[in-house]
């Protein structure tokens, strides 16, 4: 058996308690392959649906507050991923999520008081890559095929098959020749 197979066995409990614990308000199919220490964590106004196939690494950090939580089919997340949704976060098919990006619909609003929230929905393409220790703030829009940096910083809108680097609004699509893997000289 290779690793994703042992993993999703072994992830067999896991779904089995959420599936009984959280009932109608989680859906997700048998077939997971979470790693160590992933959690879910639902207050009883939430909704999370987990697409086919969904596979983690170690510490994957789902929490739905009063939100709704999509994430669709065959979807990677790296070592120590966190997702908190108070409002709306949808992530697309196939998405590839690198270690320690954190994906957030909502910020304190430090005006208000403690306990305070200002959210806004954050939406994910299909076919998306986050590199690591990437922040996805709230009210961000990431069209599809889209590439975002490791280190960056998202709010706004990245349009379809671009390239997001740095904290600054938007992206620029890819050019011919980064699309193509770097080869080494050989002389």
């Amino acid at each position: 058996m290779n690793e994703l197979a042992v993993r999703a066995v072994l992830s067999l409990p896991r779904v089995f308690f959420w599936k009984v614990r959280y009932g109608g308000r989680l859906r997700l199919t048998w077939v997971q392959a979470f790693g160590k220490h992933a959690e879910l964590h639902m207050d009883k106004k939430a909704r999370v649906s987990l697409g086919r196939e969904t596979v983690s690494r170690f510490g994957l950090f789902l929490r739905a507050e009063g939100g709704r939580l999509t994430i669709g089919d065959k979807c990677f997340f790296n070592t120590h991923v966190s997702v908190t949704c108070l409002e709306r976060i949808e992530i697309g098919d196939r998405c590839q999520i690198a270690n320690n990006v954190v994906i957030v619909d909502q910020d304190h609003d430090y005006r208000a008081g403690w306990g305070r929230y200002q959210t806004a929905p954050v939406v994910i393409g299909n076919d998306v890559w986050i590199g690591a220790n990437a922040v996805i703030l709230k009210g961000s829009e990431i069209g599809d095929g889209a590439v975002i940096a490791a280190g960056a910083v998202v709010r706004g809108k990245v349009e379809p098959h671009s390239l997001y680097l740095g904290i600054a609004k938007g992206g620029r699509p890819l050019s011919r020749e980064e699309e193509k893997p770097e080869t080494a000289d050989r002389e």
